[in-house]
């Protein structure tokens, strides 16, 4: 029976089988059938991952004829809206001739205008007809600068924190933003969902939930223990809420495939006595073998976990880890001691105790241990005896909290008066001095215990607290600190659930707009409404009926660094250098180049669990053979390393490091290769940061050296002229007072005499100036002769401003320009745009030689403007 089809689109090999069935000889499969789905002549084109805003990017078509014969064909970049290239008009037609069974490189530089998904497409017919083919790419366009996020988190909650009417009217200031990147749109979003934890349940049946929850990397043993707890807590909670229909049946499949790939995956991790280690090939540490414990027991009821990989952990810490006194020792700390056990660490012993505890409890609800050289029973108990003896004397609010849920879950009874009298002042959280992400680590473990004590009066304080306090997602900024709060938050919304005949209505009032209205029932709960509010007004939202929600204001935008100073550092010390190597590039790269970071601890001992976020610059790409020599070598430089695309918006290499010196500087040396020639790079970032603790952290930008010679080759042609377009450029001709009277008058533009007192060039150079004269004031008033301003340009700008040091200006710019940054109101900074007037002002050596007329003019121009200003 023949049996047509059409291939795939797809340059490659297929595989054909066949399988029959007989109910005399059974199953047979016959031997696969091989088919090229092959191209004699077709045009490829090869783009960079990202590009940034006006960088200038040299793409690659290629075209390959591997037909008998040699070929000349039309070769034509259509036109791409918002791009600038030889097609920036129309499409661009070129003849290439290739010859027979070869191929022709054919670079076209581009220059995106504007951020988005912009596509480029490469249409090639040989003047024979004898082939043609087409190719459509997108190359994705970032907003340069260094993308920033402001979130704020309101609970709706009508029935008890609305007025007399049971409305709950909440006001949302617009948000104060510094250093924004000149003509970018910061956007800000509101976000409403009918359930508390909604956007939290849903980021965690995610194939990446650390990044779709807490926006970290993962890449070591504790982080794919956290990527199954996560989708696990989700089961958990909505199998007890009975809420999957309004998440979706589907859902549940889902999330436990990602927790049995999980498991699967934490197996290769095991040591031969079945305990674990923080990365692989390291030693084992009591918390992470723990925490397995913990995880495959809670995953024990929903996928086939084997008793023994959970017995196996469990009695390897009696063994071999528990003191005579019942506490638990830590010989590889996972990262600060205080938290994890160690010697320096303070209370460090009980809160590594009271974490295994909670394991040890965890497990005796899933599995029944034995083993006959120890007795279980006795041992748990003597753990539980440690802690109940040290509860009262303990004085951080962290080690109370864990000490008194693993008291409460171990049934062994924990005073609810110690663990009050260890909160804040409103017995809302549980504070920590230096580090933020404990404190809701902290007040998670307490509600966890408020709620096993069945305290729901006290248990709402913190509930509400660490709803108000959840990041982008509904994450809580670290796995740790997400984990245990959304166990938290998902077992007190179990215990005390919203109404069954939930109707909450929440309306969205912006000024100058019509309301939006949103309703939420018990089958919309989990439904997310959005909607965009403009970045300069205030809003209000109400919300009136029965049931609980969560408000999310979200506001993204890109903040431009200076990359002249560096930026103040906590914890670390960090030093970062890039050159050009003179190695022979791969064949299909441009050149090389060494990156070299230096980083050190700045701490009494050195630093744990440590992450180096590297954003690579446009076209770049690491060399992995070198990473995976830093890797595997005897010293282990580095534990871990990978590209990830799903934490910022350019992508970034994530290398872990398990131990940083605080000593002296752990050097890391690798190659960067050159794929694509690229003009005016942004500048790209280094940042070093504690895993479980972000505050820790220091960041230093790196820029490949400028090759003038390489972007007078991507620019040849006057091929980049078009950006000019958006761009300031010096007023070289004559011109009259009546245009420069018109334009200062067309709005409420400002007119100022400057001096260059300095230029600092990057990607937005920087032009410090000294006002001379306010010939007209604008936005800003009060600005006076002798103060001082900063005014930016893109770098793409320069060569049609070319401003000097030392020489006079006259600036004409509309409101646009003025562009506010830092936390001094008086303080101004100007962008130099498209619609900003500059002109040189000749110096007086100058007025007295060959520019008499023009001193003249400018001097009449600027005395009738300050008198009289604009006349109607």
């Amino acid at each position: 029976m023949p049996v047509e089809d059409v291939l795939p689109d797809s340059i490659t090999q297929w595989g054909i089988l066949g399988v029959s069935a007989s109910s005399k000889t059974g199953f047979c499969v016959a031997e696969p059938f091989n088919i090229r789905a092959f191209k004699r002549f077709f045009i490829d084109l090869r783009l960079p991952r990202t590009a940034a805003r006006n960088e200038h990017v040299e793409v690659k078509a290629v075209l390959h004829n591997y037909m008998n014969e040699n070929l000349t064909a039309l070769v034509i970049l259509s036109k791409t809206v918002d791009m600038c290239s030889v097609a920036f008009t129309g499409d661009h037609k070129q003849e290439v001739f290739v010859r027979a069974q070869s191929s022709v490189l054919i670079p076209y530089t581009v220059i995106p205008l504007q951020a988005g998904a912009l596509p480029l497409q490469v249409t090639a017919v040989s003047r024979s007809l004898s082939g043609q083919d087409a190719i459509r790419k997108i190359l994705h366009v970032v907003v340069e600068g260094v993308q920033k996020m402001n979130v704020r988190s309101y609970v709706l909650n009508p029935a008890t924190k609305g007025d007399i009417d049971g409305n709950q009217a909440i006001r949302v200031d617009k948000v104060k933003l510094s250093s924004v990147v000149p003509n970018s749109l910061p956007e800000t979003f509101v976000n409403v969902r009918g359930h508390l934890i909604a956007d939290s349940i849903d980021n965690s049946i995610n194939q990446d939930s650390l990044a779709a929850l807490i926006r970290m990397p993962g890449g070591c043993v504790e982080q794919n223990l956290a990527s199954i707890t996560l989708p696990l807590i989700a089961v958990h909670y909505l199998d007890r809420s009975s809420q999957w229909e309004s998440v979706g049946m589907q859902r549940r499949d889902e999330a436990l495939k990602y927790i049995k790939k999980g498991y699967d995956n934490q197996l290769h991790y095991r040591k031969t006595d079945y305990s674990y280690p923080p990365y692989r090939n390291e030693g084992t540490s009591t918390w992470i073998t723990a925490f397995v414990v913990k995880v495959f027991s809670m995953a024990y009821p929903f996928i086939t976990v084997d008793n023994q990989n959970i017995c196996g952990p469990l009695l390897y810490l009696l063994k071999h880890k528990q003191l005579h006194s019942g506490a638990f020792k830590e010989d590889n700390p996972v990262y600060t001691t205080s938290m994890t056990g160690g010697l320096r660490g303070a209370e460090s012993s009980e809160t590594l105790t009271a974490f295994v505890l909670i394991a040890l409890a965890e497990a005796k609800g899933a599995v029944t241990c034995n083993d006959p050289e120890i007795n279980i029973e006795v041992m748990f108990q003597r753990a539980g005896d440690y802690l109940k003896e040290r509860y009262h004397r303990l004085r951080r609010p962290y080690s109370v909290a864990i000490a008194c849920y693993a008291l409460a879950v171990s049934n062994q009874g924990c005073a609810k008066s110690v663990l009050l009298k260890s909160a804040s002042a409103d017995r809302t959280h549980w504070p920590d001095a230096d580090n933020s992400l404990f404190a809701l680590e902290a007040t998670g473990y307490a509600l966890l215990a408020l709620l096993e004590g069945g305290h729901f009066e006290e248990a709402a304080a913190p509930f509400n607290w660490l709803n108000q306090h959840r990041r982008v997602g509904g994450g809580y900024g670290s796995t740790q600190s997400t984990m245990v709060v959304l166990q938290a938050l998902s077992k007190y919304l179990v215990k005390k659930p919203s109404p069954a005949d939930m109707n909450l209505h929440v309306d969205l009032s912006v000024p100058g707009r019509s309301d939006v209205r949103w309703a939420f029932n018990s089958k919309l709960a989990h439904v997310a409404r959005s909607a965009r509010v403009p970045l300069d007004q205030d809003f209000t939202v109400l919300a009136s009926g029965n049931g609980q929600g969560i408000l999310e204001v979200l506001t993204v935008y890109n903040e431009l660094p200076d990359v002249h100073e560096k930026s103040s550092c906590n914890g670390f010390d960090l030093n970062v250098s890039i050159m050009e190597s003179n190695e022979r590039p791969p064949a299909d790269g441009e050149k090389v180049y060494k990156l070299s970071i230096d980083v050190r601890a700045l701490a009494q001992q050195q630093m744990r669990m440590v992450v180096l976020d590297i954003s690579l610059p446009t076209g770049f790409e690491p060399e992995t053979s070198d990473l995976e020599l830093l890797t595997n070598a005897v010293d282990r430089y580095i534990n871990n390393f990978q590209v990830v695309d799903n934490l910022s918006d350019r992508g970034s290499l994530i290398i872990h490091l398990f131990k940083v010196s605080n000593k002296e500087a752990d050097v890391i040396t690798f190659r960067l290769n050159q794929k694509f020639k690229v003009g005016l790079l942004q500048p790209s970032t280094v940042t070093v940061y504690q895993y479980y603790n972000p505050d820790k952290r220091c960041s230093r930008f790196y820029t490949p050296p400028e090759d003038k010679e390489q972007l007078s080759q991507i620019c040849k042609g006057n091929v980049c002229r078009c950006t000019q377009g958006d761009c300031c450029v010096m007023k070289t001709t004559a011109q009259t007072n009546v245009a420069r009277h018109n334009v200062a008058c067309s709005g409420n533009h400002h007119v100022y005499k400057v001096r260059v007192l300095s230029v600092s060039m990057s990607q937005y150079d920087r032009y410090e100036m000294q006002i001379l004269q306010v010939i007209k004031e604008g936005s800003e008033v009060g600005l006076k002769g002798k103060d001082t301003r900063v005014f930016l340009s893109h770098a793409g700008c320069r060569a049609g401003l070319n401003l000097l040091k030392d020489q006079d200006y006259l600036i004409i710019g509309p409101p646009s320009d003025i562009w506010q940054a830092g936390s001094d109101e008086n303080r101004y900074t100007y962008t130099l745009g498209k619609g900003t007037w500059v002109e040189h002002w000749p110096s007086p050596a100058d007025c007295n030689a060959q520019a008499q007329d023009k001193c003249k003019q400018l001097e009449q121009y600027a005395s009738e403007l300050a008198d009289t200003g604009c006349r109607t």
